[in-house]
């Protein structure tokens, strides 16, 4: 397993924020995005 990071929040809208800019960010490795609620 690689490098892992992790976002905490209590407002769904501030994660799912954060998970758009990853995503829309241009980076040389693949991103994937886990939910674990």
């Amino acid at each position: 397993m690689g490098e892992e990071l992790r976002v905490t929040s209590k407002s769904r809208d501030d994660l799912q924020e954060v998970q758009k800019l990853i995503s829309d960010a241009d980076f040389d490795f693949a991103v994937q995005h886990t939910n674990y609620r």
